[in-house]
């Protein structure tokens, strides 16, 4: 920008007289829509002669623009009288040597892109008394406001998507996370009401050392994590040499990783299995333990190596937003896992076949026409193999759906009200859709967790790079930590739900009562743990909470009759 100086105003001061032409100041060159800016000032050619256009460093506003170099803002111009009769613009200036010193020691950029335009008018002079009085005057450009103009509007879009995000995530969960379970003021029970000290005592000593095993395997599982992430460098360089290809290393290292978790776990789960056989809870041997562990392991590895393959081809198609992708197709993963469960997995570990007893199956069938739901089968399995406890679950959705009943329910421990209690508990599963409303919590919870596995992973050059996977096994068994108090209340609360159905299926609370004090000793479950344990590892509600329930529904069915 050139400004008046000393000597144009001394020969100004000479010829006064004489007005009506003009002189032009330019801006630097790129500055997007500029405009001229017109003065009127008195400078014939003769005066013109001999001028030449040095330029001067000015320092301003050193937060703008973000790219240049030294905080140099612009150039500012002195007309000073030279011998070579030429009229130099700044951006054709070659500068040189001016009164025997350098004339600028950095020749200014630019300005920057982001300047949208100047404003107009900057530096216009009415007379030539003003622009005495303005000698030497640097003149400003503030475009500060300007220059983060499609930023500021890109921030406020990604801020709006992710509002309109939270608020369908709650909606969603809100909706799921509704029940047909009255309101109820459930009574504080006294567990030894319904046990004796002696139970009260064996159950306390053995699960204190089982609490201290599951909180020890978290701690290894995390360090072992930790380690490999810490490594995972050296271990590619090393995989990379055998196994070529990005995809293939770093589904060796998953596989190597899952492995590793599993020698580690190792003690701690035969501690466990030691624990479980003096107490009475299991008859098997550590051969068939073994093997069990040895076929979960090699679950375990196909499915962790499936997910690592699929999720490094997506980072590798889709960059950085790979986990638009990868958080429904985890989801979807879900539902295909739980749909081929009871045809895939589980027999390879129990045998299953329909029930026997056709006079109890007919029961059965009946309360599930009562709470009108269809299943495939009610089906028996031979989980005697591992263990004393008794139990019952609901496998498969769809087709592959059906009620399973452990064959320890059926050993004469439980009478036949009691195993008609809790296959109408099982069968209510069915009827209010909790496995196909655990898969909407499954997605609402995996995909932003993806979402954060792939931001952390960015790190490591993004889930692309085998070096990025033990970091995100890492941050997945993180992140799993982290949402498992979240996915057990809901489990808890869907629980909850299929107890009352039950309670008004069988109109039973008795027997009810009776089944939870029966499956409290068959499995040494402590009927009232503490808040610490209960709130992030408790799947179901305590025993004492189940009968405080069951008789709430008695007192409620008295009142209304």
């Amino acid at each position: 920008m050139a400004v008046p100086d000393e000597e144009d105003a001394s020969l100004r001061g000479c010829k006064r007289a004489e007005r009506g032409k003009r002189s032009e100041d330019v801006f630097p060159d790129r500055v997007p829509r500029a405009g001229v800016v017109q003065r009127h000032v008195v400078l014939q050619r003769l005066w013109l002669e001999g001028l030449q256009i040095p330029a001067r460093l000015v320092l301003q506003n050193g937060r703008r623009p973000p790219g240049t170099c030294c905080r140099v803002r612009r150039e500012v111009f002195e007309v000073e009288p030279t011998e070579d009769a030429e009229i130099v613009v700044s951006y054709q200036a070659d500068i040189g040597a001016f009164c025997h010193e350098r004339a600028a020691a950095v020749r200014a950029g630019p300005v920057a892109h982001q300047i949208a335009e100047a404003p107009d008018g900057v530096g216009r002079v009415v007379g030539d008394r003003i622009q005495d009085s303005i000698q030497c005057m640097e003149i400003s450009v503030n475009v500060g406001n300007d220059g983060d103009t499609h930023r500021s509007r890109a921030t406020l879009a990604k801020r709006g998507v992710v509002l309109i995000a939270a608020a369908v995530w709650i909606f969603s969960g809100a909706l799921l996370w509704r029940t047909e379970v009255p309101s109820l003021q459930l009574a504080e029970l006294d567990p030894r009401a319904y046990f004796s000290a002696e139970q009260l005592a064996r159950i306390a000593d053995y699960r204190r050392v089982t609490r201290g095993l599951l909180l020890g395997s978290l701690v290894v599982q995390g360090a072992v994590l930790a380690v490999f992430a810490w490594k995972a460098a050296g271990l590619v360089d090393a995989a990379s040499v055998i196994f070529r290809g990005r995809i293939r290393t770093g589904v060796v290292l998953g596989a190597l990783v899952t492995v590793a978790l599993w020698l580690a776990l190792l003690p701690l789960s035969g501690v466990s299995h030691w624990w479980r056989r003096r107490y009475g809870l299991s008859h098997q041997g550590y051969e068939g333990w073994l093997r069990d562990g040895a076929v979960s392991l090699a679950v375990q590895v196909v499915l962790v190596t499936l997910a690592v393959a699929a999720f490094m081809a997506l980072a590798t198609w889709f960059g950085r937003s790979w986990w638009l992708a990868g958080g429904p197709a985890l989801a979807l993963a879900g539902t295909v896992f739980l749909l081929a469960y009871p045809l895939v997995i589980q027999p390879l570990f129990n045998r299953s076949e329909p029930l026997p007893d056709r006079e109890l199956a007919a029961k059965i069938e009946l309360l599930a026409r009562e709470e009108g739901v269809t299943v495939k089968s009610v089906e028996v399995t031979d989980a005697s193999r591992q263990t004393t406890a008794a139990n019952a679950y609901v496998a498969g959705i769809g087709p592959t759906r059906r009620v399973v009943l452990f064959d320890t329910l059926l050993d004469g421990r439980f009478s036949q009200p009691e195993i008609l209690s809790v296959s109408a508990h099982e069968l209510a599963h069915v009827g209010r859709r909790h496995l196909w409303k655990g898969l909407g919590w499954f997605a609402l919870i995996v995909i932003p967790c993806v979402a954060v596995l792939a931001r952390v992973t960015e790190h490591r050059g993004g889930l692309a790079e085998p070096a990025a996977v033990p970091l995100a096994l890492a941050v997945a068994f993180a992140l799993f930590v982290v949402t498992l108090p979240l996915s057990n209340a809901v489990s808890r609360r869907y629980e909850a739900e299929a107890d009352w159905i039950a309670l008004r299926t069988t109109d039973n609370p008795a027997s009810f009562v009776q089944l939870e004090r029966k499956l409290v000793l068959s499995g040494l479950a402590d009927p009232a743990p503490p808040g610490w344990f209960s709130i992030p590892f408790a799947t179901h509600p305590s025993a004492m909470k189940r009968i405080a329930m069951a008789e709430a529904f008695r007192y409620r069915s008295r009142a209304g009759s």
